[in-house]
């Protein structure tokens, strides 16, 4: 036995392992088994056989977390920047001073422009309901800035909403089993939801017909039978003319419509005019591809759409995503075993965020910012600006590199408290950074 695979004995053999579950930002909340290592670390993680849905299955990344929480260049230390903004002057600081420095700060500029000067923005780092969500509790108490969340899946979860109801679907794993028809609209699982595929392709060794749609030739539409690239942000122009020839064909399911759905009859008339060739103009698609596509929908009781966070990139994508949603109840897939569709889950959870988020001491008077004019409310243009700049806290958000018109973040003259666990762009204009717990 070499010394390697000895030591890689000895690690395995001292080593045991703890159920988890994946804090990242992605909606198969994989199950997890964590090694935990004698020597106070984490060793290997895997990917659980107790959930069926993630069945062993994790992306690499995750796979390869030790590495992230011990590597050498984690920030384990709050900074305090001792230079001008972008001077990259920094030094170490003890937790108990970093927190008497911020909350001085928040404490002075509270009493000399009022709370809501202070705006905690933050978004998905860690994802647990207490480390990501708890903050709200402090905002609400404080009677600091509230918080109008809009970046990622605000427009998909309004289209999905307005389309369904509530945020909930069929299972995959439903659908793997029974489907005849899946459709992947909206998203690249084989990079970005590696869960995703193992049922897919279940269901495409079994004799189902899997279709992709998206304007890239992803590794995803790779494994398709049809793939399907529309313009980017015509998802809605193609599924009004799905709809065009599913009611003109015969294919809408009108005792479905009359006892489950909002005015099928106005939905007729709306799509009557939407025929594949005004599609085609708009999305680049063949009249004939369109056509085509609808048909097999349409003749498909057991169909899946499984819509994706790609319905979260264009500004039109709330309309787009009703007009998806929308193809399961014209053709009543809903009431088949493993018909409908799938966006996301959390509405099945009837948590009680009160104590979490601090919702009884909420007050609806306090001015309620938008997320994504982080750079319009922070350098006061035009309507999005306050009567005085919020000095803000970001908790494992970096709005440098994911907000719309990031470089407007760079002059910023607010002061920041940045919580993050590793540096990012932002670092170079805070004053301080809180190293993340991960």
């Amino acid at each position: 036995m070499s010394a390697v695979t000895a030591a890689s004995a000895n690690r395995i053999a001292s080593a045991r392992t703890a159920p988890s579950v994946c804090p990242h930002d992605c909606t198969s909340a994989c199950a997890l088994d964590v090694e935990l290592l004698e020597t106070g670390k984490i060793g290997r993680v895997r990917g659980s056989q107790r959930n069926a849905y993630t069945a062993g299955v994790i992306c690499e990344k995750v796979a390869r977390y030790a590495e992230r929480v011990h590597h050498p260049d984690r920030l384990m230390q709050p900074l305090v920047r001792t230079g001008a903004k972008g001077s990259k002057n920094w030094k170490t600081i003890s937790w108990s001073e970093a927190l008497d420095r911020v909350t001085e700060q928040f404490v002075a500029k509270a009493a000399l422009y009022g709370p809501a000067t202070v705006w905690p923005y933050f978004y998905a780092g860690t994802m647990g309901l207490v480390q990501r969500d708890g903050i709200h509790r402090l905002r609400h108490a404080m009677k600091y800035s509230r918080w109008y969340s809009t970046i990622c899946n605000t427009l998909s979860d309004t289209g999905w909403i307005a389309g369904t109801g509530s945020k909930r679907g069929v299972s995959l794993l439903e659908a793997a089993e029974h489907s005849d028809l899946i459709i992947i609209w909206g998203g690249n699982p084989v990079n970005t939801q590696v869960n995703v595929m193992p049922h897919a392709m279940t269901t495409k060794k079994r004799g189902a017909t899997l279709v992709v749609i998206d304007p890239y030739r992803t590794g995803t539409a790779e494994k398709a039978d049809i793939h399907l690239a529309p313009r980017p942000g015509s998802d809605g122009a193609l599924a009004c003319a799905m709809m065009h020839v599913l009611f003109a064909e015969g294919f809408a399911d009108w005792d479905y419509l009359r006892k489950y759905t909002d005015d099928p009859d106005a939905l007729a008339a709306h799509v009557a005019t939407r025929t594949p060739l005004w599609a085609a103009g708009i999305t680049g698609l063949s009249v004939e591809a369109i056509t085509g596509f609808a048909r097999l929908y349409g003749r498909t009781q057991k169909s899946y759409i499984r819509a994706h966070h790609g319905f979260s990139r264009s500004r039109n994508n709330a309309a787009n995503m009703h007009a998806v949603v929308s193809l399961a109840a014209v053709t009543g897939a809903w009431q088949h075993r493993c018909g409908g569709a799938l966006y996301g889950h959390s509405s099945i959870y009837p948590i009680d965020r009160t104590l979490i988020e601090g919702l009884d001491l909420m007050d609806a008077g306090v001015r309620d910012l938008d997320q994504s004019r982080l750079g319009a409310i922070l350098t006061s243009d035009g309507d999005a600006g306050a009567k005085h700049q919020p000095g803000d806290g970001l908790p494992g958000s970096s709005p440098g590199a994911q907000g719309p018109r990031a470089r407007r973040f760079v002059p910023l003259r607010a002061r920041t408290i940045h919580h993050r666990d590793g540096r990012v762009c932002l670092h170079r204009v805070a004053g301080y950074v809180l190293s993340g717990a991960r």
